[in-house]
């Protein structure tokens, strides 16, 4: 079965949200890890979703989880809309 364009769209913009909402990750591990000691710094390979709630009490101000967050969602919302296009709903 040849995936459609629509497809390959949706799958292109849900994993280019993946990509961001990650890389968005890897800015706010740095930036935890720049005011925290080295004893306590986190790692960019193991870090898990406290690194919003540590990102927020150290930068209250900063955009940056709510982007991350929004990167999620629209991830998220990619799924039901790569199965329509794929016609799982539709029942093609």
């Amino acid at each position: 079965m040849p995936i459609s364009i629509p497809t390959l769209l949706v799958i292109a913009i849900g994993g280019g949200f993946a990509i961001a909402g990650n890389m968005m990750a890897y800015v706010m591990v740095g930036q935890i890890n720049q005011k925290l000691a080295e004893s306590e710094r986190l790692s960019y390979w193991g870090w898990d979703l406290t690194i919003r709630r540590k990102h927020k009490q150290l930068y209250p101000e900063s955009k940056l989880v709510h982007l991350f967050d929004l990167c999620g969602i629209l991830m998220i919302v990619c799924f039901p809309i790569l199965l329509w296009t794929m016609g799982i709903f539709s029942g093609k």
